[in-house]
């Protein structure tokens, strides 16, 4: 009955011995290759002969990585994490409607069933002058 325990100890020791140089091994991949895209992205910003917009390189970057994956996984960035929460789970963080920008000024395109714009009257074609205060003459719809 020893024998078999010390056995079994022995063989998992032996198993997570394998399983943690195998965790260790592809850290150290990951982490060398975070190296050197950081060196060479900074290198790049640096030192290109031309103007470089960090954000944008970064953008395609991404976007290659995981074109290099399958065609599902894709990367949604902050400024359009809203849009993609409503669309897949229904939640909304903003006012409940569709806007869009007309000249200088935000519009309301379609105010959501149940969702504050509507409670508050809003209707398609009402312009959006001021938020807290503050005017919308000239802001982004983002």
């Amino acid at each position: 009955m020893k024998k078999i325990k010390r056995n079994i100890v022995i063989t998992l020791a032996v198993l997570s011995l394998g399983i943690s140089t195998a965790f260790i091994d592809s850290y150290f991949e990951v982490s060398k290759n975070l190296d050197i895209f950081i060196n060479l992205f900074k290198e790049v910003n640096i030192r290109y002969v031309d103007p470089t917009k960090p954000g944008e390189l970064m953008k395609t970057a991404i976007d290659g990585m995981l074109k290099s994956l399958d065609p599902y996984t894709v990367y949604i960035p902050e400024s359009k994490i809203e849009d993609y929460r409503f669309m897949t789970t229904g939640q909304y963080g903003g006012i409940g409607s569709l806007i869009s920008r007309r000249d200088n000024y935000i519009i309301v395109s379609e105010p959501y069933e149940g969702y504050p714009a509507q409670k508050a009257g809003l209707l398609a074609g009402d312009v959006i002058l001021e938020v807290n205060g503050v005017s919308a003459e000239g802001k982004s719809t983002e």
